[in-house]
């Protein structure tokens, strides 16, 4: 999706498509709508990254090992932002960072096989690929059908018709 983009092309704008997924993720759990744009225009409560990534770990909607994933996708965001001309992702202290990301961790494979990305930009843009899933599964359910996907009351859960398989 952004091979055509320099690293800082890719990083910035990979993680603000995962902070505005962030933000449609909580918003499901709003049970009044009308306070949506308030609370997540410029200046609201959840207007920033980070406040998103802090209130769905406050709140339980996202596990804390999610959110030190997606703090650490944020300071890489951030870090490109405001270093455009030296910032890459082969270079400190972004390849460092990108190392941390479960995506860059080694892999077992099957018959004692492993495997690891080496490339610290397919490993970034992998890992927010992933984060990226996992909030659409929260939001609309998709995946395996033994996991509960409850949802707080005033959610709409009918939006999706695998939630009311069963119902």
């Amino acid at each position: 999706m952004f091979e055509t983009e320099s690293d800082r092309g890719a990083a910035v704008l990979a993680a603000s498509y995962a902070e505005n997924q962030l933000g449609l993720y909580l918003k499901e759990f709003m049970t009044d709508k009308s306070l949506c744009e308030k609370i997540f225009e410029s200046n609201g409560v959840l207007s920033s990254f980070s406040q998103r990534i802090d209130f769905a770990q406050a709140f339980g909607f996202l596990t804390k090992e999610l959110c030190q994933e997606l703090h650490l996708i944020r300071k890489i965001r951030n870090h490109f932002a405001h270093h455009p001309k030296n910032a890459s992702f082969t270079s400190e202290p972004v390849k460092g960072w990108v190392g941390t990301l479960r995506a860059s961790k080694e892999v077992e494979l099957p018959e004692g096989l492993k495997f690891k990305l080496s490339d610290p930009r397919i490993a970034y843009l992998i890992s927010v690929g992933m984060l990226v899933i996992i909030a659409n599964n929260k939001i609309y359910g998709y995946g395996n059908p033994e996991v509960d996907y409850r949802r707080p009351q005033g959610c709409n859960p009918t939006r999706n018709p695998w939630f009311r398989i069963g119902s």
